[in-house]
């Protein structure tokens, strides 16, 4: 079974390395797999800045920063940016606290494989029409596997020294390419586990405790004073939408504050589960 990430191989092999050692991790190094999928946005980045001959920030430059530059240039449309932040969030609970899931590892590969769909249309092939993301087979029983990864890591770090060396032909006005990242972003379609896994973050971000995976109604998670909880799948009476369940209930301590309905980018949550 071919990579999920082999599309890339033609026009930006590192991406493509880069995706296919992160399968590879997956049944065998989930905190590995989390890191080099942050390493994959944070490529996607670097490569942004070098075929735009836009130069890095002069003070902190970060990742965080190099975004920020980015979307101040228009190139970064807001879909995408919250696609970077979970990368890149999901690498640094990995690097500095040796987190690890398979659940998030295969979300977060699902959306660096759209992500790298995007980066294609937008500085690659703009007709590139996407298969769609598949379950990665488990290769780590293989007798090979060790060595088959040393030569994929040695791989990558050789053609991120080839980039860095690297530096191409602008082929596109700052306005055309920011024009080509949005209409890639709109044609994204994310599935639902992925668009959920964007509403945790964004809710962590400003002050919810929220986790579709564990922090749910049927797990047994419920309202607690002192806590701002985002309480997964809890049941309701209503008969429209997820047939009596919502996708997150709001809670500020015991009080239900609000609800909301977390649906994939094609689907009209009005539509969901019965014909419109």
């Amino acid at each position: 079974m071919k990579s999920n990430f082999e599309f890339l191989n033609k026009v930006f092999p590192i991406l493509a390395n880069m995706g296919s050692t992160a399968e590879s991790y997956l049944y065998s190094d989930t905190n590995s797999c989390l890191i080099k999928l942050g390493l994959f946005g944070e490529t996607i980045v670097n490569l942004m800045l070098k075929l735009d001959h836009i130069e890095p920030p002069d003070y902190d430059n970060t990742h965080a920063n190099r975004i920020k530059l980015l979307r101040k240039e228009g190139m970064i449309p807001q879909n995408i940016d919250d696609i970077f932040y979970s990368l890149k969030m999901a690498r640094n609970k990995a690097v500095h606290s040796g987190y690890e899931s398979f659940e998030d590892c295969v979300t977060l590969l699902e959306m660096a494989h759209n992500l790298g769909i995007w980066f294609m249309q937008t500085y690659g092939e703009w007709q590139y029409a996407p298969d769609e993301f598949v379950l990665p087979e488990d290769t780590s029983k293989q007798v090979d596997f060790e060595t088959l990864l040393k030569e994929k890591e040695k791989l990558i770090a050789e053609l991120t020294e080839q980039v860095q060396k690297q530096t191409p032909a602008k082929t596109l006005s700052s306005t055309e390419r920011a024009k080509r990242a949005v209409s890639a972003s709109e044609m994204m379609k994310l599935s639902e586990k992925e668009t959920r896994y964007l509403i945790d973050e964004q809710l962590r971000k400003v002050g919810w405790e929220a986790d579709t995976i564990h922090l749910r109604y049927s797990k047994g998670t419920r309202p607690q004073k002192g806590k701002n909880l985002a309480i997964a799948e809890w049941p309701t009476d209503s008969s429209v939408g997820d047939y009596g369940y919502a996708d997150y209930a709001m809670f500020i301590g015991l009080k239900l504050v609000g609800i909301i309905e977390a649906k994939r980018t094609v689907v009209d949550i009005s539509c969901k589960r019965r014909t419109c």
